[in-house]
């Protein structure tokens, strides 16, 4: 799922007022073409190390003395996002994950334990999001033109999206998480893209964590994660990115929301950077998994908040997928911090959750 972006920016200043230092180190990849300015502002005493994971860029940002070398330490953060990576990924024919989607023969098979751990976590948050969340949904998302196919740019026909359905539902899927066994139904094939990312990050954070990494923000495409403060000694801020106006909206009356880190992750799902137009009509990229089409609420982007990035991750997903009220309402349920934007005739307007209002007091 494409996700809207996250910047990231100095503590107790405005963006515009951050100022990097010659005293910053920044690390990257030798030809990785991973512009550096995407990072977000580089204060002094603090380290960027930047590679290239899963078709986007990620950053890492620490604070302090490293305990490694920084050519070592980015290593080891390459190498867990490409764990995750070879695990999870619809677009490498070799993935843990496509060769699962292969298998139809109906029968237990042993998967790869990231790859069982991820999929039991994920069916569990289907059970709870009453189908919203769905990681059986690729078929549709290939048939609107959002997946590994070829995009065609135009709604299929009615028979069509009812030949996807049938191929849809996530207790089509079973995982036995203790035994790294998983099995299908024959023609069902999971995408797990809208929380491969999120783990990706956790699994970084697990690795700088054990290397004695105390303050860091990571980033990849929006999905973040923090830890400790950064070296004006506050702790991580990060701005959830406006909306930009469009034919339904008159403007864009909505200033940027700022979340600060302790010790957690955001992420953020929005429908607006990744869609396409046919007959006079707008088809999101967001597939709702219960009718087969995109999503046709005022909901512009919802914005999850927890202490995993796999948990934001798949939550944003869930909430955006959902009706306003009814999103709002599991949110109320579950006491999880949640962000929508909503498109309206006037402009844009903010409806938080009320965890969300309760840990950022005005």
């Amino acid at each position: 799922m494409t996700r809207l972006r996250l910047i990231a920016i100095c503590a107790a200043a405005s963006l515009a007022g951050c100022i990097a230092s010659d005293r910053a180190t920044r690390v990257g990849a030798s030809g990785s073409g991973v512009p550096l300015r995407s990072a977000g502002t580089l204060l002094a005493g603090e380290t960027l190390l930047v590679g290239e994971t899963m078709g986007s860029a990620w950053t890492v940002k620490v604070n302090g003395t490293l305990p490694i070398p920084a050519e070592e330490l980015r290593a080891g953060i390459q190498s867990r996002f490409e764990a995750v990576n070879q695990a999870l990924s619809t677009w490498r024919a070799d993935s843990a994950l496509s060769r699962f989607n292969e298998d139809d023969s109906g029968e237990w098979r042993e998967v790869d334990p990231e790859l069982a751990s991820v999929m039991s976590y994920a069916l569990k948050l289907a059970e709870a999001s009453d189908g919203a969340y769905d990681i059986t949904v690729g078929p549709l998302v290939n048939l609107w033109g959002f997946g590994p196919d070829p995009a065609t740019h135009r709604a299929p026909d009615a028979q069509a999206i009812s030949r996807a359905l049938s191929r849809v539902g996530w207790r089509k899927v079973e995982v036995d998480e203790a035994r790294h066994r998983a099995r299908k139904q024959p023609g069902v094939r999971v995408d797990l893209s809208s929380l491969g990312k999120g783990r990706g990050v956790d699994r970084v954070a697990e690795y700088l964590d054990a290397a004695g990494v105390s303050n860091y923000l990571i980033d990849l495409s929006g999905k973040l994660r923090a830890r400790g403060h950064n070296s004006a000694g506050s702790a991580w801020r990060v701005a959830v990115e406006r909306p930009i106006a469009d034919a339904g909206t008159d403007s864009t009356a909505v200033e940027p929301e700022v979340v600060t880190l302790h010790d957690s992750s955001v992420a953020t799902a929005g429908d607006y950077r990744r869609f396409f137009e046919s007959d006079g009509r707008h088809y999101s990229h967001i597939i709702d998994p219960r009718t087969g089409e995109p999503v046709r609420h005022r909901t512009v982007s919802a914005t999850s908040l927890d202490h995993d990035c796999m948990d934001a991750d798949a939550w944003a997903t869930v909430f955006m997928v959902m009706e306003p009220e009814k999103a709002l309402a599991l949110a109320a349920a579950r006491n999880l911090e949640m962000l929508l934007i909503e498109r309206g005739p006037r402009g844009y307007r903010l409806r938080p959750s009320a965890a969300w209002r309760a840990g950022r007091p005005h």
